[in-house]
């Protein structure tokens, strides 16, 4: 502790280097007394009076001592409060000691009577003299309890900061020539200033000044570390600056009779207060507030005015009060109270830095870049979001909540709350679990009702459904397609214009179902299991009469009734009964024995066992059924159509069907109408019985077999490859250009392949077997003498086994070869061998030059040669004995054949007729006779005998 001699140790000051700051360094700084880098800095003071006060003789060159006076306790409370201050601001710590020979304080205070009367006080900086930090008051500073707000307090503070170590803004000192620009050189930014011309002067040190002495101290962190609340009497002016360390603070202008300005950003000033007057300018001015650079003020209120409030980056809360208020936020978690229509909000930050929150006694539409929307009180209000991801909460009233574009929360309270959803994302929270109180969502998604919400209308026009919970909700469908799906209550549902889906999971809901005329086509989608009282659903009950279709979703069997619409009911596992009534109406039993009443109209029936009974009665309609399984048409049905890919049989009735396949194995056979058949993939089987039949195969395989069973004559038609005739009666089959295998029945039947390469398959019966391709191949199964079988063919041909004759057609140059048959070949108009074969054949060869080939004598009697058919050779090919050596050409079967050709080994009597005969022998001994005629006879190598008349 110094004494009138000595001094507290200083210290040299050093440059920020930033100007504003810097121009209040004087060049020196107190270290005081127990000096540590981590605490405060300790400097006591005290106060001077005649005969206890002592100095040095050479004190300063005014020695003040010779005129000192002691200072009012008024003005000595002003120097406590003034020290005070500072403080509050830096890590200074000042205790009172006495003046007296062995001890002063590091800063004095005192009167000095002779001082200049321009001059209100003075002070001295720290430094190694006994007159450091030492202040002196003149007699014009002379109010002797000098209060905050006057200038004789603001000389105080002025003069401790010279004491502590800053100058003027406008001086320089050995150490710092820095100057402040002159736009802040006024006491309203530093009490280190001159520029003082105001009604009211500053009470504390402003925002240069705490910059300054923070800079040579530190910072005071103990200082206002709680949740402070700095407000003011209404009728005071405020003129100081805000220096707080810590908490939860607020500016509260609530009782204020003016409106206020509140900034909380560091190094900002506020409009609150009593006004004072700038006599500069003679203007009234409240912008004296401010908030020293650090301070962390989180909070403002506002007064009853029209108020101005802007938050920094911290978590913000402001309340404009009443009154049209302007509010603007930063960064942070901001809050806003909003109770006048007039109030604004400007969230500055963008999304993504802080969630901000707006808390409204009145109906409020969410500005950009504010979060959340909380209503107060119990007015009925409504509380609309923006394009962010909002969280919407109601208040005890009836709330219109709606969150807007983006994937909103919206919770409701007490009332009848009504909220918007237009997000697949938003979700709705009714906190009141209240019985009387009905609740509502209005949604343009697809949307499920969560706890405590009573009801949901869909709107627009998109396909989306709606879902309630276990309460008795009413769900109200939009314009598009809607699937309504109640839950566990007793619900309403209202489908609108669009196809839609009812989910009834109890029978009550049927009365209260509501679907109005040409609305779509509806489904009942029955959920709820089957019981006696509960398992008839019909849909000519009121509330149902334009619904057309039902869905049997439930355990257990139903009956379900149709309307006069055209409807489409399906069941479920179980044994069911539908009827369809009047209209077109589709039936489909699902997997149970069903049975399915169609009535009138044009019905479609979907079977899946064969056991399933459909009812039809007479002149109701053109029906279809389609069948999984292998089925027969009940009476009255027109039409079946297989489905899947299964290899299943359809079988009609006597009426005149249309029977479709699938992609298996079909059997189809439509009875005795007039039937038309078809096929598809697969190797299908058809049966024909009515000329009218009609055999439509659609698929083309070069792998699928398909095959015409016919009891008529048929041809086949594209695509298909065999036909086996059925039966005993006479009936033929005809092939396509494919490679047919065609199978006759036990009648006379004729069998064509056609184009392609065909096999030809005979039974009992006299068949006849038309062959155009040398691949084509007859077969007749028939036993011997068990009917007479022809082959007539357009290409030369081999009689198979069992096949009697053979005719050749056309005009080509073709032959015919015979079995072991007795066979009757027949050749063309065309140049034909006849070869017999073994048995006794009979030939006829017709036009054209044919060469009969005889393999034993009685052919020769059985043969068959017109006049004027050509020149025809008879080739002798057997052995003759000693009875069979006469070939003789008159007689009447052989009149008109003009040559013999011998080339069977023995002697032979050859006698030819009234023609010009080539004769030609072998090697034997022949009898050569030409008759009438011009004839040629060569004899060959034996000693022949010739008979020449001509």
């Amino acid at each position: 502790m110094p004494t009138p001699k000595t001094y507290s140790f200083s210290f040299p000051s050093s440059l920020t280097g930033n100007a504003t700051v810097d121009s209040l360094i004087s060049g020196t700084y107190w270290l005081g007394s127990n000096w540590s880098p981590f605490g405060p800095t300790n400097l006591s003071y005290s106060f001077m009076a005649p005969g206890t006060s002592y100095f040095v003789t050479n004190y300063s060159p005014d020695n003040e001592y010779n005129a000192l006076y002691e200072l009012t306790s008024g003005q000595k409370n002003a120097v406590i409060t003034a020290l005070g201050s500072w403080s509050a601001v830096a890590n200074l710590n000042f205790t009172l000691t006495s003046d007296a020979l062995t001890n002063v304080g590091d800063l004095r205070f005192g009167g000095y009577r002779l001082m200049d009367n321009k001059t209100a006080a003075w002070a001295y900086f720290p430094d190694d003299t006994p007159v450091a930090g030492d202040v002196w008051i003149g007699p014009q500073t002379n109010d002797p309890n000098p209060g905050k707000g006057t200038y004789d307090y603001m000389t105080f503070v002025h003069e401790i900061g010279h004491a502590l170590g800053l100058k003027h803004p406008f001086d320089t000192s050995p150490t710092n020539k820095t100057l402040l620009n002159p736009q802040f050189d006024d006491v309203h930014f530093t009490v280190m200033s001159y520029n003082s011309n105001y009604s009211y002067q500053p009470t504390t040190p402003m925002i240069l000044d705490i910059i300054a002495i923070q800079s040579l101290y530190g910072a005071n962190m103990q200082w206002q570390t709680g949740d402070n609340v700095y407000k003011w009497d209404a009728n005071q002016s405020i003129f100081e600056t805000i220096w707080d360390a810590g908490g939860n603070d607020t500016i509260d202008g609530s009782n204020q009779l003016a409106a206020v300005s509140i900034n909380l950003n560091e190094g900002a000033y506020s409009q609150i207060g009593k006004t004072f007057m700038d006599l500069n300018s003679n203007t009234a001015i409240n912008d004296g507030l401010g908030i020293a650079m650090g301070a962390k003020i989180e909070n403002a209120v506002g007064s009853a005015f029209n108020d101005t409030l802007i938050g920094n980056d911290l978590d913000n809360t402001l309340n404009g009060m009443a009154g049209a208020d302007a509010m603007t936020g930063g960064n942070g978690n901001d809050t806003y109270y909003v109770d006048n229509v007039g109030d604004t909000i400007v969230e500055l930050a963008t999304a993504g830095s802080g969630i901000d929150t707006v808390i409204s006694s009145i109906s409020y539409t969410l500005g950009n870049n504010l979060e959340n929307l909380t209503l107060a009180g119990w007015g009925n209000l409504n509380a609309t979001g923006n394009g962010l991801n909002n969280v919407l909460t109601g208040n005890a009233g009836n709330n219109i909540i709606d969150g807007g574009v983006g994937a909103d929360t919206m919770i409701g309270g007490a009332g009848n709350d009504t909220y918007y959803v237009d997000n697949i994302m938003d979700t709705v929270i009714e906190t009141s679990t209240a019985p009387n109180e009905i609740d509502n969502v209005i949604s343009s998604v697809g949307f499920a009702l969560g706890a405590n919400v009573e009801n949901l209308t869909l709107t627009g026009t998109d396909n989306i459904n709606a879902v309630g919970n276990n309460l008795n909700n009413i769900l109200i469908g939009n314009s598009g397609n809607n699937s309504l799906s109640g839950g566990a209550g007793l619900d309403t549902m209202i489908g609108g214009a669009g196809n839609d889906v009812y989910n009834i999971d109890q029978a009550g809901e049927l009365a209260l179902l509501v679907e109005n005329a040409n609305e779509g086509s509806d489904v009942l989608n029955i959920t709820y299991a089957a019981t006696p009282q509960t398992n008839v659903i019909d849909l000519n009950q009121t509330s149902l009469q334009n619904v057309e279709n039902v869905l049997l979703t439930g355990a257990g069997a139903f009956t379900v009734v149709g309307n006069d619409l055209d409807n489409i009911l399906v069941g479920n596992a179980y044994n069911n009964t539908l009827q369809g009534g009047a209209g077109n109406d589709q039936l489909d039993g699902g997997a149970g024995i069903d049975t399915l009443v169609g009535g009138t109209g044009d019905d479609i029936y979907t079977v899946d066992n064969a056991a399933d009974i459909i009812v039809e009665a007479t002149g109701e309609g053109h029906d279809l059924v389609k069948a999984s399984a292998s089925y027969t048409l009940a009476a009255n049905v027109e039409d079946g159509l297989l489905l899947g890919n299964a290899s299943l049989n359809l079988t009609g009735n006597d009426l005149d069907n249309t029977l479709t396949g699938n992609n298996g194995n079909n059997i189809l056979n439509g009875g005795t109408g007039a039937d038309t058949m078809i096929g598809g993939a697969g190797n299908d089987i058809y049966y024909v019985d009515n000329i009218g039949d009609k055999v439509i195969e659609q698929n083309f395989s070069l792998t699928e077999i398909d095959t015409v069973m016919s009891t008529i004559d048929y041809t086949l038609g594209d695509n298909l490859e065999n036909l086996t005739l059925l039966g005993s009666a006479n009936i033929n089959g005809t092939g396509n250009w494919f490679n047919n295998t065609l199978i006759g029945n036990s009648g006379n039947n004729t069998l064509n392949g056609g184009a392609g390469a065909d096999t030809m398959i005979g039974g009992a019966g006299n068949d006849t077997y038309i062959v155009d391709n040398i691949n084509d191949l007859v077969i007749e199964t028939g036993f011997k003498n068990n009917g007479i079988d022809t082959v007539q063919s357009s290409i030369s041909y081999t009689l198979s086994d069992s096949v009697e004759n053979l005719t050749l057609t056309g005009f080509a140059n073709i032959n015919a070869v015979g079995n072991a048959e007795d066979n009757v070949l027949i050749g063309n108009a065309g140049n034909n061998i006849l070869v017999g074969g073994a048995g006794i054949d009979t030939m006829i060869g017709g036009a054209g030059d044919d060469v009969y080939n005889i393999d034993d004598l009685h052919e020769l009697d059985l043969l068959v040669e017109n006049a004027n058919e050509g020149t025809d050779v008879l080739n002798i090919t057997y052995n003759p004995n000693r009875l069979e050596t006469l070939v003789d050409l008159t007689k009447n079967n052989l009149q008109n054949v003009e040559n013999v050709l011998l080339t069977g080994v023995g002697e032979f009597k050859v006698i030819g007729n009234a023609l010009n005969n080539i004769i030609v022998g072998n090697a034997s001994n022949n009898i050569l006779n030409g008759g009438l005629g011009a004839d040629t006879m060569t004899g060959g190598d034996g000693n022949d005998t010739y008979y020449v008349d001509n």
